[in-house]
């Protein structure tokens, strides 16, 4: 959902006729204007999603449960955007929570958080300016496709001044444990798939006779390793097309090399009786090769 854009242009405008341009007046105007550059700046991240670098981990330990994370990068290699969701049986409630992060500081700008119940949803957000609060907001709706259009309120927390929202600090160190949740190798990968994933990929294929591995990085790039290492080539990103079966299929070529990749949603056992989730038919120059994937995400 986009941030508010609209709204804070009218609270400058309304603040600063309010009390002939008295103090409080320009205090106001200066917060709404904050808020509004927050929210511009939230909406510029929400575009870099369609091409900069993305990374998943899970069972991250937020409070009692266990969430996922995906985190977005800049091209410095930065978190700008931090998505926290629950992952796990579905129970009573539940919470998703967005970090919209500084390039420069990697200070949190803006929390956003949807509360999902069985008789509602609720949006919360909350801006800051580097370690103050500057304003904070909520709206409920029945469903998700009505809060575009619900009244916004207030933030009311149920928790009083404990509340974690309300602290600059909290915020910004569940923030930083999300993100070293991202960077930390995960167990069940090879060091040449956690290096891939830390490059951003999505998908990761391995294969024996003579030894492969594929590594799918969205919106930059496709590496080929054949031959045990000695054949790398580099193709150009293609993006996932839909084959029987939801079969993921991704074409690319360079340099007078062709690849196409299909990840089949078929169970695969590796010579070590490693299970995968994947089935990978690997096409390279017209020379086929078979092999286990999964996704990185």
């Amino acid at each position: 959902m986009k941030p508010y854009v609209l709204l804070f242009p009218a609270l400058a405008g309304l603040a600063a006729c309010a009390g002939g341009g008295s103090e409080k007046a320009e205090a106001e105007a200066a917060d709404a204007a904050r808020l509004t550059a927050i929210s511009e700046y939230v909406s510029s991240i929400d575009e870099k999603a369609a091409s900069n670098k993305m990374m998943a981990a899970h069972n991250f330990v937020n409070g009692d449960n266990s969430a996922g994370v995906i985190g977005l990068y800049s091209i410095k290699d930065t978190p700008i955007r931090l998505y926290i969701f629950p992952e796990g049986p579905p129970g009573d409630s539940s919470i998703e929570t967005w970090f919209y992060l500084d390039t420069v500081s990697v200070d949190v700008k803006m929390l956003r958080e949807v509360i999902t119940t069985k008789t509602g949803v609720i949006e919360n957000t909350f801006y800051f300016d580097v370690d103050t609060l500057v304003g904070s907001e909520s709206r409920k709706a029945k469903d998700l496709p009505s809060l575009e259009t619900a009244a916004i309120t207030p933030y009311e927390s149920p928790f009083g001044k404990t509340d974690y929202r309300f602290s600059p600090v909290e915020v910004n160190t569940l923030a930083e444990k999300a993100n070293a949740a991202l960077l930390i190798d995960r167990k069940d990968l090879s060091p040449k798939a956690n290096e891939m994933r830390r490059l951003g990929a999505s998908h990761w294929a391995v294969g024996n006779e003579p030894g492969w591995f594929l590594a799918i990085i969205p919106n930059k790039k496709i590496i080929y390793t054949g031959n045990y290492g000695e054949n790398v080539i580099e193709f150009p990103a293609a993006s996932a097309q839909k084959g029987d079966k939801d079969a993921s299929i991704f074409t690319s070529s360079a340099n007078g090399h062709t690849l196409t990749a299909k990840f089949d949603n078929q169970v695969c056992t590796d010579d070590g009786d490693k299970k995968s989730p994947f089935t990978v038919t690997l096409t390279v120059d017209g020379k086929t090769f078979r092999g286990c994937g999964q996704s990185l995400f």
